[in-house]
Order: structure tokens, then sequence, then C-alpha cells
């Protein structure tokens, strides 16, 4: 018998959707995490930032919490369940998005990226045929090795790692290592989504010089990654 899937609606309400939305960084949630004694919910990064910065206090009611919560706090799967099955207008272009993927979906809106000055620039390092060479391979499009979501770039996969994916520890092979110099397409990591933050928070194309051999270049973008993923 075939599984039910989840019926979908439409967030029509501004007074609806706040609560939805991280009183943190005032953004619609992405990998919500609910508090253990007062019950509030952020996003995850948001409370483990607020935690290092604040130290054990709730961001919103300054209420206790423990210590583990700085680290491991507790997935808010209920309201990551309902996120997955509403749908809201992205406030800068329009177009109905689940509210699950809006934060994603800021990533590729026109939009959004001219609103913020986010649009992608091209480095001046890349002058010569051979630096272009590894940048065409580096602007592929991947496929989450997780799911069939597919038409990410290095950035967007990321992101859609760590929303739908981020509890998840399996092996599976990294697309963006396999198009790296050097890279094995064969060759599975233990953890994919830790390997991803760990190791692609930044583009290789960012530290590319041409006086520099590619495994140098390759070095410094992983040690930047790894200041970053906590």
């Amino acid at each position: 018998m075939a599984e039910a899937k989840p019926s979908t609606s439409v967030v029509s309400g501004s007074s609806q959707l706040e609560d939805f939305r991280c009183s943190v960084c005032q953004e619609i949630f992405q990998t919500p995490v609910r508090t253990h004694n007062c019950r509030h919910v952020f996003c995850r990064k948001c409370l483990l930032m607020a935690f290092k910065a604040g130290g054990a206090h709730c961001p919103l009611c300054r209420g206790a919490l423990s210590q583990w919560e700085g680290t491991t706090p507790t997935r808010a799967t209920d309201l990551e369940a309902k996120m997955k099955t509403l749908y809201h207008a992205c406030v800068f272009c329009g177009r109905q998005v689940k509210l699950s993927y809006m934060r994603i979906h800021y990533k590729s809106c026109k939009s959004y990226q001219e609103e913020f000055g986010t649009a992608p620039r091209v480095s001046h390092l890349f002058a010569s045929d051979q630096s272009t060479s590894v940048i065409n391979r580096l602007d592929s499009i991947y496929k989450c090795p997780l799911c069939p979501q597919g038409n990410l770039n290095r950035k967007t996969l990321l992101d859609h790692c760590n929303v739908m994916h981020y509890f998840e520890v399996a092996q599976a092979v990294c697309p963006i290592c396999s198009m790296l110099p050097g890279g094995d397409a064969n060759f599975a990591s233990r953890n994919i989504v830790g390997h991803l933050n760990a190791r692609h928070q930044f583009n290789y194309e960012d530290f590319m010089n041409v006086r520099d051999d590619e495994e140098a270049q390759l070095q410094a973008a992983i040690e930047k990654s790894s200041q970053y993923f906590y």
C-alpha cells in the first residue's frame, strides 16, 4: 500500500508566518531547534551562536539553558515537518516556496540578491586559461548525495544538506570533491554532511592564485572552512 503524502497549504497571513520566524535572525527557521525548559524555537545556528556569545541563556527570555544545548540542541521535528507542508510567497520575488526551502531559495533569488547586494562576482584572480579550466569544474551543478534534489551549486548544496539532512550520519561520495583536481569519484565519506561543512564552507576558487600550485590552494580553502565548522 502506497504511503500517503502529507497535504500542503499556503500560509496566508503575516501573523501565521511569525510562528516560523526565528527571533534572533528574523528569518524563516533553518534547522529549527527547541530549548528544553522554556520551549522557545530558534535556527540551530542562531542558538549556537547566541550560546557562544551570551552564555547559557535563552536569547528570547533569558531562561537558563543546559550546557549540552550549546552543542547539541533538540531538533524541533514537529515544526520542521509542518514547514515541509506549508508554502509562502517569497517577499522578494513573489514565488510560492515551501517554508522548509525558503532560506535555500534566497540563494538563487535574483530579487533577494539585488536587494542585499549578494549577486555573484567574478574574481580578478581568474585571468589565465589554466585558472579558467579549474573554474569550469567548480561551477558545476551538483546533486544531493542523500536525496534526489538536484540543480545545486556548492553553497545551495551545503544549505540543503544542513536544512534537510543535518542530523543524518550517512556514507556517501562528495559530489564537490569528485570534481576537484585529483578527486576520487568512488571515495565515500563516512559522514557526508559533516564532511561538507568541514571542507566546503569556502569556495576553492576564492583562494585561486596562479603563483601557487593547486594543492596549496585547495589546502587553504579546507583550512579556512574548518575554522567555521562547529
